[in-house]
């Protein structure tokens, strides 16, 4: 057997088998959710730095599918990566941590967006969709997007599509 055909084997023979193997395998350990969050206005609990690297911190509390309720929050920080983008706006990437009652259960956010530079939070009006970047407890695996939307004095939602494991 020549080097060429040996190494084919070798590196295509898993990805063949893994291709080969029943679409419903995989969806099988998986299950598809919409989750819907609230939450009143935003303002940051803590403000370190300035410009680029300025770091906002925020806690807040959540009700969750129309239910509020106890350990339901909240928390993360926003970092300042450019100023001067599109429009004067500022690059900000999130670490947005979402509590389920119970610590174990979260789901972690993260990514990038644009924001009004005198603003703590995305402007009142828009809307910015960001990765899923994991989950643990219930949501272990999760992955997916979810949508934040910013409506001003009324508060907020996030609308989670995900895929957890089962």
């Amino acid at each position: 057997m020549n080097i060429r055909a040996l190494l084919a084997a070798l590196f295509l023979g898993p990805l063949l088998v893994g291709a080969l193997a029943s679409p419903t395998q995989a969806a099988d350990n998986t299950k598809r959710e919409t989750i819907r969050i609230y939450h009143e206005p935003v303002s940051p609990i803590a403000v370190s730095g300035s410009g680029i690297g300025e770091v906002r911190t925020f806690l807040i509390p959540m009700a969750v599918d129309g239910v509020a309720g106890d350990g339901q929050y909240l928390s993360g920080t926003l970092t300042t990566l450019a100023t001067n983008m599109l429009g004067g706006q500022e690059l900000r990437a999130s670490n947005l941590i979402f509590v389920f009652g119970a610590e174990e259960d979260q789901i972690v956010v993260g990514g990038v967006s644009l924001y009004p530079p005198a603003g703590a939070t995305l402007a009142p009006g828009t809307k910015t969709v960001r990765p899923v970047v994991g989950g643990s407890g219930k949501y272990d695996g999760a992955r997916g997007q979810v949508i934040s939307r910013n409506y001003g004095p009324d508060g907020w939602t996030h609308t989670f599509r995900v895929s957890v494991l089962r």
